[in-house]
Order: structure tokens, then C-alpha cells, then sequence
């Protein structure tokens, strides 16, 4: 089937339609290029006609009274700082450490032999107190060997008994030859007294011969007695020795019996009933409780204040590697009970070896705790404004000692020699850095120029329209100046200061009223007790110093009254 051709508009209509088209793109350009932007152009200006103009209000004209110069000046508030010493409190540097045994005794069999016996409470963990009975060896070898040597001792002191009696014999034998000695001299010389004739040289030598038997009887039994005295000592040495075996022997009996030397807890023991131990095994390891230590370290510059509480002039040349004993308290909080504290009396006694350590380059040292049993409880209660700690002794609560392996704080009680300052912390500046108010009148002195000349003239031009539209303004303005007292402030300057040192934190609660403080060192002195410094924001002073002024604080105790009447007066009503 052939499909129609289609019909082709007229020429007519295809220029009508062209027109029409070029006609609204023209309008639509005009449009969007000239009358919107035109009108938002109109509109604006418009509506800065129809506001108006705003004009800036103008400083007020300058008082140059007494009133005017001291209200012109920036007030500030400041805060007095105190002495350290004042509050009678130590600087208290904290410092975080670890508990760990004060001494541990490692107990090995002195003896070998089979384990016969074994307490109950020779367990690890379990309690012991010094001469408790541990563990006990077979001591029948050991019986039996003392017996032996008792009777070895016996034996020796018998034969020692004998030898006395053989020099008692020989010494009766040698007076006896003497006597004899004596007679046959006296009979060789009454031979030789005779005339010649009366006695043969027979009859004198036979005599002569009887004298030296005696004589060589007299030596015989001498020398037997000397003999006899050395016999006597051999036996003595001999008898020494045995006694000393047999303490030996008795040694090794008590030795037998393994007792607790010191009041501790068994950390450890490697002893069972009926097993054979040789001499030097260790079997139990014993913790002594009655005291701990804490292992900390402190930096140089805590080592510092450690150091200043005694003057260097008193320092001996060979107490160089000692440290001044120095009170402490270690701190414990149960974990996951907040505010629950622990508190222990300890003191600082000397280093933990000599020199620094080389991975933290601090200084280890010994902190001891002298009676762990006994603490005090130390309830926290936190606040926004600080925190309030109130210190009760508690004996039943809480942990029962000190154990290994606590993480602690300690505070170390120190006295510096060095005076210290305390100053809040909104007064310290970034830097290390405190603006300090001192009283200076002069700031209020007016220049010669400003005596001489008006002071801030005012345009008459448009004065009459300013004046109407300020009015309400001067009139506030005029009560202020009306309240003002110049009386109730102290005109002075705001210095830098910048050799101030924080050493701690401190937070006294009822004389500071819960507020974070600051303990300081004036490197320079260029402050000291009762100086102001500036806790408000002022911004970088410009030079030096600055003129301000303060409230006075007779007013602040004035004011403070009157408030309290008020509040009393409104409570009433």
C-alpha cells in the first residue's frame, strides 16, 4: 500500500514563524541582560537611600580629672602570689613507679638426704613466719655419723687420761734418780777426801760407775717424760679434731631440719615428700613482707630540688654519691573505683646503683617502705573546680599490704632550700611567663602637651544631630562616671616577667579554695611573696609595661558586703 506523501507548510507560514522565534530570543536576551540586573541595581540603591547612613559614634571627650584618668586606665584583676613556706607545705614532686620485693631469700638444702617431712604450709603463696618448720631431711646417716665421732672424741680423751698418768709415773722415777744421783756423788767424793792408801782406784771407779748409772737413769727417764709431753699433745690435736668433726656432725643434724629465716610469703618451692635432694638444690623462695620497695627514677632536674635541701656548704667531700633522706608517700588507686586511694609512709634513702640509666637518662633510686601493712585511706572527691581529699586510717578495707608489681605514685615531701613562690595558673603565660601589676601613681600624671592644649575638641560641625543621637549614651555614660569611685582602684603598670621555672602543681583545699596553683622558682628574684600578678586576658603588652589599674581590696570586701545584704534583704522580702 503507497504511503501518502507528506504535506509542506506554506511559504507563508515558515516566515511567520521565523520572525516570531528571532522576536522572543531578542526579548528573552534584553530581559536577563538589562532590566533584571538594572532593576537589582535600582533596588539596592534604594534601600541604602531608604536605611540611610549609619555614623560612627565618636570617642568621648577625655576627662582629665583624677576620675577621668583613673577610669581611662584598662582595669585588670590580678591574684597576690604566697611563699611556699607560708602555707607550711613541701613541694611535693610526683613520680609514677613499681613495687618490688625488698629482699628474697632463695633456701637450698645444705644436706643431702631424703625429704621425710613437708609442712602443710610449704606452699607458694602461702604465709610463714620466721623459724617455721619447711622441710625435714632424713637425719639417721648423719645421728649415726655424731654418735660416731662422740665416741672417736671419748676414745682420744681416755687416751689423753693415760698419757697424764705415764708422766706422773716418769716424773716420780726422775726425783728418784736423783736422790740416788745425789748418793752416789757424795760417795765419789768421800773416796777422794781419804789419805792415800785408805781407798783403792778400784773402789773409786766402782763408785764413779754407780754415779753414772744414776746419772744415765736420771737422763732416761727425762727424756721419756719429754717424750710423753709430745704424745700428749699429738692426742690433744687429735681431740680438737674430733670435737670439731662432732660440731660438724651435730651441724648436719640441724641442718637436716630446713626452717624459715625471715617473716615472708614462699613464692616459689621445688620440694615433694620422699624425693632424694642433693646438697645446694634450691627447694623454696621466700619474699620478705616487712618491707617493700618502690623502683622509680627521676629526671635531673627532680634530682635537683632532691639535692637543694641541704646547702652545699654542709656537704661532705665523700657524700657526693649519697642522697639526703627524704620523706614520701606512695599512692595506690583501685582500678575501675574511682577516687579510692591508698596512701604509705615511705622514705627516699639513696641511688639504685650509680649512674644514669642509658635508655631513659634518669636516675634510679631506692624508695622503702617500712611498715607496708599499715595505710591510710584517702577518699577523692572530684569537682569541677578541683578536687577535695579527706585522709582516714583504715585497717580493714581496701588492700592488706603492698605487693610486688603495684603501679604506684610517689610523692616525694621535699624542703628546698631554694624560696618558691605559688602562683595560680590562669597568671602563667605560655613561655614560662607572668605579668606582674606593680602600684605606680605616675601612670595618672598628665603629659605637659594635654595641660596645654584641649583635650579631644569636638567638630561644631553636625555637633547638634550626634549630640541628639548620642544622648542616651552620654547619660549611661554619666551614671558609670556617677558609680565610679576612683578610690576603690590602684593605678599602676603590667610588667613582663620572664625568668619564672614551674617545678609542680599544688592544690591546697581550704586556703587556696580548690584552685590549681602553680609552685615556682624566680630564677632572677625579681618576685617574691605578696607581688600581683595578672590572671585577666589583656593581649601582648606593647613594650615593657603597660598602665592598668586594679581594684583595691578594701573595695572588693566592701562590695562583697553589700551583695550579701541584698541577697539577705531579697531572701526576706
Amino acid at each position: 500500500m503507497d504511503t501518502p506523501a507528506k504535506s509542506e507548510p506554506a511559504p507563508s507560514k515558515r516566515r511567520h514563524h521565523g520572525v516570531g522565534h528571532r522576536f522572543e530570543t531578542r526579548s528573552r536576551w534584553v530581559l536577563f541582560n538589562f532590566l533584571i540586573p538594572f532593576a537589582m541595581v535600582a533596588s539596592a540603591v534604594a534601600a541604602v537611600f531608604a536605611l540611610g547612613s549609619v555614623q560612627p559614634s565618636e570617642r568621648p571627650t577625655a576627662d582629665a580629672s583624677f576620675a577621668g584618668r583613673m577610669q581611662a586606665l584598662m582595669p585588670v584583676r590580678v591574684e597576690q602570689i604566697k611563699s611556699l613556706a607560708a602555707f607550711d607545705e613541701p613541694l611535693q614532686l610526683k613520680v609514677d613507679g613499681t613495687v618490688v620485693p625488698f629482699r628474697e631469700v632463695t633456701i637450698a638444702t645444705e644436706v643431702a638426704g631424703r625429704i621425710l617431712f613437708k609442712s602443710e604450709g610449704c606452699e607458694a603463696g602461702a604465709s610463714v613466719k620466721k623459724g617455721d618448720l619447711l622441710v625435714k631431711i632424713d637425719p639417721t646417716d648423719y645421728e649415726l655419723e655424731a654418735q660416731r665421732l662422740t665416741r672417736l672424741q671419748e676414745q682420744e680423751y681416755e687416751a689423753l687420761g693415760e698419757i697424764d698418768q705415764e708422766m706422773i709415773n716418769v716424773k716420780r722415777l726422775i726425783e728418784v734418780a736423783k736422790q740416788d744421783e745425789q748418793l752416789q756423788q757424795r760417795e765419789v767424793d768421800r773416796l777422794r777426801t781419804m789419805p792415800g792408801g785408805y781407798a783403792s782406784e778400784g773402789e773409786i771407779d766402782k763408785a764413779k760407775r754407780a754415779l753414772l748409772q744414776s746419772t744415765q737413769a736420771r737422763l732416761g727417764n727425762e727424756n721419756q717424760l719429754e717424750l710423753l709431753r709430745k704424745r700428749r699433745s699429738r692426742l690433744e690435736a687429735a681431740e680438737r679434731l674430733a670435737q670439731a668433726q662432732l660440731a660438724i656432725a651435730n651441724q648436719n643434724v640441724k641442718r637436716t631440719e630446713i626452717r624459715s629465716p625471715i617473716d615472708g610469703v614462699i613464692v616459689s618451692e621445688d620440694a615433694e615428700l620422699n624425693s632424694f635432694v642433693a646438697r645446694g638444690n634450691p627447694i623454696v623462695t621466700i619474699e620478705d613482707t616487712t618491707k617493700v620497695e618502690v623502683a622509680t627514677s627521676l629526671r635531673m632536674d627532680q634530682l635537683y630540688w632532691v639535692l637543694d635541701q641541704v646547702d652545699a656548704s654542709e656537704r661532705e667531700a665523700d657524700h657526693g654519691y649519697e642522697l639526703p633522706e627524704t620523706p614520701a608517700i606512695v599512692e595506690f588507686e583501685i582500678s575501675g573505683r574511682e577516687g579510692k586511694k591508698y596512701q604509705w609512709d615511705a622514705k627516699l634513702l639513696s641511688y639504685d646503683g650509680i649512674g644514669l640509666d642509658p635508655n631513659t637518662r634518669t636516675v634510679p633510686v631506692r624508695i622503702v617502705v617500712d611498715n607496708p601493712q599499715q595505710f591510710r585511706k584517702a577518699n577523692v572527691i572530684k569537682s569541677s573546680d578541683g578536687e577535695t581529699t579527706s585522709v582516714t586510717h583504715v585497717h580493714t578495707a581496701g588492700p592488706t599490704t603492698l605487693v610486688r608489681g603495684m603501679f604506684v605514685t610517689v610523692k616525694l615531701l621535699i624542703r628546698p632550700q631554694t624560696p618558691l613562690v605559688v602562683i595560680p595558673a590562669e597568671g602563667l603565660k605560655p613561655g614560662n611567663r607572668v605579668w606582674e601589676f606593680v602600684p605606680d601613681p605616675s601612670v595618672l600624671d598628665l603629659p605637659p602637651i594635654a595641660e596645654e592644649t584641649p583635650v579631644n575638641p569636638v567638630k561644631a560641625e553636625g555637633k547638634g544631630e550626634r549630640l541628639e543621637t548620642d544622648a542616651s549614651d552620654r547619660e549611661a555614660s554619666e551614671k558609670d562616671q556617677e558609680r565610679f569611685n576612683p578610690d576603690d582602684w590602684q593605678a599602676g603598670r603590667v610588667v613582663n616577667r620572664n625568668a619564672i621555672y614551674p617545678v609542680d602543681s599544688l592544690s591546697i583545699n581550704v586556703a587556696l579554695d580548690q584552685r590549681r596553683w602553680w609552685v615556682c622558682e624566680v630564677q632572677d628574684q625579681s618576685m617574691s611573696a605578696g607581688a600581683y600578678v595578672v590572671v585577666s586576658p589583656i593581649g601582648n603588652p606593647d613594650g615593657d609595661s603597660i598602665a592598668a589599674r586594679i581594684q583595691r581590696e578594701v573595695s572588693i570586701a566592701r562590695r562583697s558586703q553589700q551583695v550579701a545584704k541584698s541577697e539577705s534583704a531579697e531572701a526576706s522580702q
